[in-house]
């Protein structure tokens, strides 16, 4: 079995490593043992490693026992990530993303990343990219590669903020292939939404939006830059489904939902003046960071963020295929 290697600083953030470690050392559902990968531990010395929890881990290896090969590098979060300590890791990291490997890094060992140049090259997210900034200095130059996400898989690296351990393993076990891409969403729908949630009957579920698109690349690209939506869309099936916490978008293409109907339909020219996707952010600040920065990644601005007089600040972007988007908060 290939073995997943999981670097472990002092006061290690346990937490953040607890949905990735129990879906590889079993099945997504906890039933049985999976064969495929095996769980090891790196530090820098045989010592036990204590977490922020009180635990007290056992490595497998240290920097200079490495095993040769391995499927991927994790670097779980914590404290020690922000002293001179975690640089023993670096020459581990440096080659595992020059070969390719893949690579995860969560909570503050993301911000360790951008403190030595590791996120200059891909898509990635962290603990806010004020702390990216203050961290990485003069060797963290991606800043328009940040994304304000739980989670962003990019080029066989995967980020995620401290609060995205969720996410960030099943981001990991779709690169990992470590079950089908079906297999991992259940696993993350029932660990994100809860037994109650999924299980109690309900009349209506109303939690999904359909849109009917003419280039499925183009939006996929659009709603994961701007939103942090996430999928497991292969490139090649005709539907495509996006999440983004409990909600889902379906992108459908025209031709094949007419098709599927047996009707033929009209669609707005320009923007679509039918319906809007609202998103809700913290602030009125937000309203206009969000705005910006949807914009520098390919938006259309259809009004600039301003404020009602019933206190609302909001603003109005269109998608590629000109659906409007209203970003907004009654928070100042």
């Amino acid at each position: 079995m290939k073995e997943i290697l999981y670097v472990l600083t002092d006061k290690y953030a346990d937490h953040e490593a607890a949905f990735l470690s129990q879906a590889i050392n079993s099945d997504e559902r906890g039933l049985i043992e999976n064969p495929k990968y095996i769980n090891k531990i790196v530090a820098k010395s045989m010592c036990p490693v204590s977490s922020i929890g009180g635990f007290r881990t056992l490595p497998d290896y240290t920097f200079e026992t490495l095993p040769k090969d391995y499927a991927a590098v994790v670097l779980v979060g914590g404290m020690g990530w922000l002293t001179p300590e975690a640089d023993v890791a670096l020459k581990l990291v440096s080659e595992a993303v020059a070969k390719g490997k893949i690579v995860g890094a969560i909570c503050n060992a993301a911000t360790w990343l951008a403190k030595h140049g590791l996120l200059n090259e891909v898509k990635h997210t962290g603990n806010g990219i004020e702390q990216l900034n203050h961290w990485g200095a003069k060797n963290y130059t991606n800043q328009k590669g940040y994304i304000n996400a739980q989670a962003v898989s990019d080029k066989n690296i995967v980020t995620a903020n401290g609060s995205g351990q969720l996410e960030f393993a099943c981001e990991l076990l779709r690169l990992l292939e470590n079950d089908t891409p079906q297999r991992i969403e259940q696993y993350y729908q029932y660990n994100k939404v809860g037994m109650v949630e999924l299980f109690t009957p309900k009349r209506f579920d109303f939690n999904t939006v359909g849109l009917f698109t003419t280039d499925n690349r183009k939006m996929v690209d659009f709603y994961t830059k701007v939103f942090g939506f996430t999928t497991t869309w292969d490139g090649v099936q005709p539907n495509v489904e996006m999440y983004m916490g409990k909600m889902r978008i379906i992108l459908f293409p025209r031709a094949d939902f007419e098709q599927m109907t047996s009707q033929q339909y009209s669609y707005p020219k320009g923007y679509n003046g039918t319906m809007e996707l609202a998103i809700d952010v913290p602030t009125f600040a937000d309203v206009d960071r969000e705005y910006h920065n949807a914009l520098s990644l390919g938006a259309t601005s259809v009004m600039q963020p301003i404020t009602e007089p019933w206190g609302q600040r909001t603003c109005y972007i269109a998608d590629p295929e000109g659906n409007l988007i209203e970003i907004n908060s009654f928070v100042k």
